[in-house]
């Protein structure tokens, strides 16, 4: 077991370099996570930006309205997460159930289907208010740039913990 996570681990630290490099498409809790992370470290000054993020000139109410935004999506994620789990479990429950029917299974999987399409739209919809209707339209790219450039300062600081922790005889 540990050897597989020295593996692993190593297999990271060598490809640190070529993800320094990864592509700007992301999935959809990566898109989200740019959106906090914007609201977070730029808009509400949690930490040092990048150089990159000095043009974005965000007046009070900008970052007032972030702030807004971020408050609400997060209140609406602790409502939606719980729906998706609750209808994993329903979904599971049903599955083991000696009496249950196909039919309920169906409609277990369509009440997690319902679960995990109201969690996705809550996410999109927060990142679309951040980026179109908070921000300008001149501010959206250098946002991105910015959010992009502090996400692979994350990733890559967290290589660096991970390859860390590695035995010395297994580090590359």
């Amino acid at each position: 077991m540990m050897n597989r996570f020295v593996i692993f681990c190593a297999g990271l630290c060598l490809t640190a370099p070529a993800l320094s490099q990864a592509s700007t498409e992301m999935i959809n809790d990566e898109n989200t996570a740019l959106a906090e992370t914007f609201v977070d470290e730029i808009a509400l000054g949690g930490a040092k930006p990048p150089v990159t993020c000095d043009g974005l000139q965000l007046d009070d109410t900008q970052k007032a309205a972030l702030k807004q935004a971020k408050w609400e999506y997060k209140k609406q994620k602790n409502t939606t997460d719980a729906a998706v789990k609750n209808a994993w479990m329903d979904y599971s429950h049903t599955l083991k159930s000696m009496t249950s029917t196909k039919d309920d299974g169906m409609t277990a999987a369509v009440g997690v289907k319902d679960a995990m399409t109201a969690a996705g739209m809550a996410k999109a919809d927060f990142e679309l208010k951040v980026f179109y209707d908070i921000l300008r339209p001149e501010q959206r790219e250098p946002a991105l740039k910015c959010v992009m450039k502090m996400m692979k300062q994350r990733m890559m600081e967290k290589l660096k913990r991970m390859c860390s922790k590695l035995p010395p005889e297994s580090k590359p």
